[in-house]
């Protein structure tokens, strides 16, 4: 078995691989191997494992930036995991992980953040949960119209720089929120199955929709779907406009699906609350270099708490952290302190959960209240998001 990294002659052999993983065509892998036509490719971070001159396995790594208070933040984002079918259970996907992680710290690289095909297999290599969505299954009766329609229009290539604009306003409000570049937002938008709406009031554009719809099915009910990509809105009328845009499908036609953040639930400000709607667990997070990561946040504490982190994945990681008004320092320097594993440091990083919520259920251990305090300033709650578009 030769772990390696990926050379241009393996995009035939990782399309059928990934084919054969994941089901969709090859075409689509083909084009997503090709850093041409994949913006977001770095191909030195394709890495490979090869038996008897063949690809068995592979994973990507896509250098993606997130959002930690309010600044792009470098993170790797694993992405297409994949095994062929006949060669699984034999411990390739957990040496390419051990590989993908071991690169990605060797490139200063603090944060990486998956979508899993399982959340125990994951937190072996020392991620976990960190986001969630709400889910909807709407009909265009739970949604009211409203006269702010009159704003909606169809999108035109001149208004991308304005749309840009918004997503990188609405992304700041959400820690772990993924971001992107201008040829992944031309990527995006000249998708084939994707249409997309602004709200445009004097001139200025306040608010965009991102949708895709299903074809027409007589046999099936409803006939159609408008599935919401991404909805962002920056005033209570870009919100109304939006919202009413989707209230006047055909309702003996549609039905809409859509996802919201936990912080930004539609089921409240419904006409009729009682809706379909499920909370899904969505992207792990995973802390790679635990100092370069506490050093990226700006939070204010006025006594020094002791972070007493484990990481079973990377040793090197395990060990006291000083955190204190400005600095992270490997050491311990204060008396207060939190003990808990990689896993849970990451759930607290995106703000999902509280260090009082893990101590109630005996995930971490602080040495006192006024050490879960200091933890509570350290970690403040928020609502961690990825939006559709960037799921990888």
């Amino acid at each position: 078995m030769q772990l390696r990294k990926y050379r241009s002659e393996d995009k035939t052999s990782l399309a059928h691989l990934s084919a054969a993983s994941f089901g969709v065509n090859r075409e689509y892998w083909e084009e997503y191997y090709e850093p041409e036509k994949n913006p977001r490719l770095d191909p030195d971070q394709v890495y490979v494992i090869e038996e008897d001159g063949e690809p068995r396995a592979s994973v990507t790594v896509l250098p993606l930036r997130v959002c930690v208070d309010g600044s792009p933040v470098s993170m790797g984002g694993v992405a297409a995991v994949s095994t062929h079918p006949a060669y699984r259970r034999r411990g390739y996907a957990g040496e390419l992980m051990r590989l993908a992680l071991r690169q990605m710290r060797e490139r200063d690289v603090p944060l990486s953040m998956l979508t899993p095909f399982s959340y125990a297999f994951y937190r072996f290599f020392g991620f976990e949960l960190a986001l969630e969505s709400i889910k909807y299954d709407l009909k265009p009766t739970n949604l009211t119209t409203h006269p702010e329609q009159k704003n909606v229009r169809a999108y035109h290539d001149e208004d991308l720089p304005q749309m840009m604009a918004l997503f990188e306003e609405e992304a700041v409000r959400h820690p772990c929120c993924v971001l992107r570049s201008e040829a992944y937002w031309r990527k995006t938008l000249s998708r084939n199955d994707l249409e997309a709406a602004v709200y445009e009031s004097s001139g200025k554009i306040e608010g965009y929709l991102l949708y895709r719809q299903t074809a027409y099915q007589e046999d099936r009910t409803p006939f159609r779907t408008l599935e919401v990509r991404e909805l962002i809105w920056s005033n209570p009328e870009s919100r109304a406009g939006l919202l009413s845009f989707l209230a006047a499908l055909d309702p003996a036609v549609f039905r809409i699906k859509c996802r919201t953040s936990p912080g930004e639930p539609l089921h409240p400000y419904l006409g009729n609350s009682y809706v379909e709607m499920k909370i899904f667990p969505e992207q792990m997070l995973r802390l790679v270099d635990v100092s370069e990561a506490l050093r990226c946040l700006r939070r204010s504490i006025e006594f020094p708490l002791v972070l007493k982190v484990q990481d079973d994945a990377l040793p090197e990681n395990s060990g006291d952290y000083t955190v204190s008004e400005g600095e992270v320092v490997r050491d311990a320097r204060s008396g207060e302190f939190v003990e808990l594993k990689v896993q849970q440091l990451a759930q607290l990083y995106a703000g999902y959960l509280s260090p009082e919520n893990l101590a109630r259920r005996g995930l971490i251990t602080a040495s006192s209240t006024r050490a879960l305090d200091l933890a509570q300033k350290i970690f403040p709650a928020g609502d961690p998001w990825v939006f559709n578009p960037d799921f990888f």
